[in-house]
């Protein structure tokens, strides 16, 4: 893990004494802990970690998370009590100046006791160099998503035959999460969409009582949480035989997909992979339908930090994932959705999601 701290190190634009990591209770939790300690499995509630110039990282745990935190390798304060926890955060602080603290997830509690036990410390807010650093993925990390690809694409592909008229958007979540579970999968990543008929028009609708029909176009955007890391996939499906209007829309949104990618390589910058999208969409009658970004960063969080939208000014680089994942949207009608995870390489894009792009026919 000596790399990924140095990683965030390089990233600072002021030089800092240490940094601290610190989680408060669910879901206050700042993933970028596990990021630098190596711990996929645990939750770590009142723990923090705290990372050094040289590389170095400790881990002030509670005896509730020992073990889980023995297989970092990392140094351990064990506490027992909140009178042994204090005494603990005291004795990392001791001799500290400059402390580089994530605001994006420190609570406001968390900061007032770091300010108490350190009064003349001068706290820095390094979130965005965590941020940077987190956005190029190691190899460990690449594997790990790349599972969890596999176990959502597996699963959705298993689970096709059982939606069909009938069935309610709830039940078919249900068993999609229940399969990639099955499949090897820590849990769901976030809460699965379901989106059949005019509810596949909402972005972000999850999952309802609604009774799916013949006709229905179904948004099915997913994930599986295997070690902490996440995927993010999202496919759309017809019941019964496709009209000509679903198919000009579904073809729309896999053209502009597919002119995306052509843009996912090292050196582009973020708002030119989603205006390569926008711009074919945006030819078309659905001129303006497409109505969120193109993708986000992907890891250890769903939305890992960094964006493909039109004012990203990311520069994408070997390591970095990113969803891509346009959309066009119709209300009363319907939508469609595409997303896929991509991994930027020397060599131009790879996915990592494996399910068929093709208009799947169901039911």
């Amino acid at each position: 893990m000596k790399a990924r701290v140095k990683a965030i190190y390089r990233q600072l634009k002021q030089p800092v004494d240490a940094i601290v990591l610190s989680n408060s209770t669910e879901p206050h939790i700042d993933m970028s802990f596990f990021y630098a300690t190596g711990l996929t499995d645990g939750l770590f509630e009142g723990c923090t970690a705290w990372l050094f110039p040289d590389g170095r990282c400790e881990i002030i745990t509670s005896a509730l998370e020992e073990e889980a935190a023995k297989k970092s390798g990392l140094p351990l304060r064990v506490f027992k009590n909140r009178d042994e926890r204090r005494a603990a955060m005291r004795g990392s602080l001791r001799g500290l100046r400059r402390i580089g603290i994530n605001s994006s997830e420190l609570t406001q509690k968390a900061f007032t006791e770091l300010k108490q036990l350190l009064p003349k410390g001068r706290f820095i807010d390094v979130s965005d160099a965590i941020m940077k650093a987190r956005l190029v993925k190691d190899d460990s990390e690449v594997d790990l998503i790349r599972t969890a690809c596999s176990i959502a694409c597996r699963s959705l592909e298993q689970i096709l035959p059982f939606i069909r008229p009938g069935r309610t958007e709830s039940e078919v979540a249900a068993e999609l999460v229940y399969t990639m579970q099955r499949n090897g999968a820590t849990g769901a990543a976030f809460r699965t969409i379901v989106g059949a008929g005019p509810n596949s028009a909402e972005p972000h609708y999850t999952a309802g009582p609604r009774e799916i029909r013949s006709g229905d176009l179904i948004v099915i955007d997913f994930g599986a949480l295997y070690k902490m890391y996440h995927s993010d996939v999202t496919r759309t499906v017809v019941v019964g035989k496709a009209s000509p209007e679903q198919r000009e829309m579904y073809e729309t949104v896999r053209q502009a997909q597919d002119a995306a990618m052509k843009m996912l390589r090292p050196g582009i910058r973020g708002k030119s992979v989603d205006a390569a999208a926008r711009k074919l969409i945006d030819a078309t009658k659905y001129r303006g339908r497409f109505i969120h970004g193109l993708g986000h960063s992907l890891g250890l969080a769903t939305h890992d930090g960094g964006g493909l939208n039109s004012v990203s000014d990311i520069i994408l680089k070997p390591g970095m994932v990113f969803t891509n994942e346009p959309g066009v949207y119709v209300s009363g009608f319907g939508g469609v959705r595409i997303e896929d995870d991509v991994l930027i390489t020397r060599a131009g894009p790879e996915v990592l999601s494996t399910a068929s792009r093709d208009l799947v026919t169901v039911g």
